[in-house]
């Protein structure tokens, strides 16, 4: 029997079974697709993200870079230099961190998780803990009975496209395209790539929409040829629960995204790190798999709590955003701290303490 299944070879699972092989635990790590894979995310990688990727020992591929951040709302712009911002491609991205853990890999679609097992489409695994991080959808939260996704309610929806164009040093997140668009709270994004832009949008917290026209307006609005858009679910900051026995939740399947910036690759690897660490501590220093949920749960419990804030913070942000008297009474201000969260120079425990210095 295997130390560790993981599920989802993503961000957090890849990171998940990275850390587990460093720890010389036995460890599978099985997705429905062979990777290199696309999926609909942004890039950024913020510098609380690349601190903790550095800390790790992690290498990643970077294809562009933002120097400064233009936030864009209720006509305001308000430019933000600080820390960088890298820009990473997905399928380049998850595929390093895979091949950097060496774990074996098996392509198979799983159903569902019983007690020690995981059932999938091909064959049945066994292991004696078991971490799910197959994204927003997650099917073995589903199997355990942990309701993350309930669609509209707990979920986004975010489009993008790889668009070629001019290249550029300045991140830009606009939330007046999307609400003038749509009229529903969410913000389009262009994020430099060396030949080109990562270009995308998205909503939450109502009726999904279809974004795709406006993902390729917008682009080309701004000089650029987009290509193919894709679209995908996005975690709400929804945490309903993080496992169950002897399987643990991480990344979006256990709903760690920030509801407001829509980032999820720090807490992505940031719990698949936890998930690991549990999962050795209850294996090899408590000897008893039961242990590992509870050593799970202490060791997220701050990224739990500051996603929770933030989908506070969406719910004040979704009932005033499209009131652009409202966002102009408040005016600078917020922009700024947007900007500050958003580059990670303030923290939602800190609200109050950025706002008055900014």
């Amino acid at each position: 029997m295997l130390d560790v299944i993981i599920v989802g070879a993503g961000p957090a699972g890849s990171t998940a079974a990275l850390i587990a092989g460093r720890l010389g635990l036995k460890t599978l790590i099985i997705d429905r697709l062979s990777p290199p894979r696309e999926k609909p995310c942004g890039g950024g990688l913020t510098p609380r993200s690349w601190k903790l990727l550095n800390a790790l020992g992690v290498e990643y591929p970077v294809y562009g870079i933002c120097k400064e951040v233009e936030t864009r709302a209720a006509g305001y712009s308000y430019v933000l230099k600080k820390e960088p911002i890298y820009v990473t491609r997905r399928p380049d991205f998850d595929y390093s961190l895979l091949k950097q853990s060496n774990a074996e890999f098996v392509k198979d679609q799983v159903i569902s998780v019983r007690q020690n097992e995981v059932v999938g489409r091909a064959s049945v695994y066994q292991g004696r803990i078991i971490i799910g991080a197959d994204g927003a959808t997650s099917t073995v939260a589903r199997s355990i009975g942990i309701a993350n996704y309930r669609r509209e309610k707990t979920h986004a929806i975010a489009y993008m496209t790889i668009a070629k164009g001019p290249t550029s040093e300045t991140c830009v997140v606009d939330f007046d395209a999307v609400i003038d668009g749509t009229g529903n709270v969410g913000y389009a994004w262009i994020f430099p790539l060396a030949e080109g832009a990562n270009i995308g949008a998205g909503i939450g917290g109502g009726k999904w929409a279809d974004l795709r026209q406006l993902v390729e307006e917008y682009a080309t609005k701004h000089g650029y040829k987009p290509g193919k858009v894709m679209g995908h679910p996005l975690s709400l900051g929804y945490v309903a629960g993080l496992g169950r026995g002897n399987v643990l939740l991480a990344g979006e399947a256990a709903g760690l995204v920030d509801a407001t910036t829509g980032e999820g690759i720090y807490y992505a690897v940031a719990s698949g790190a936890a998930a690991a660490i549990a999962a050795y501590a209850a294996l090899r220093i408590w000897g008893r798999e039961k242990y590992a949920l509870s050593i799970y749960h202490e060791l997220v419990k701050p990224y739990v709590k500051e996603v929770k804030k933030t989908r506070k913070l969406y719910h004040l942000a979704k009932a005033i955003g499209t009131k652009k008297w409202a966002v102009k009474l408040l005016g600078r201000r917020l922009v700024r701290l947007y900007s500050a969260v958003y580059t990670g120079e303030a923290t939602y425990s800190l609200l109050l303490r950025p706002v008055q210095r900014l």
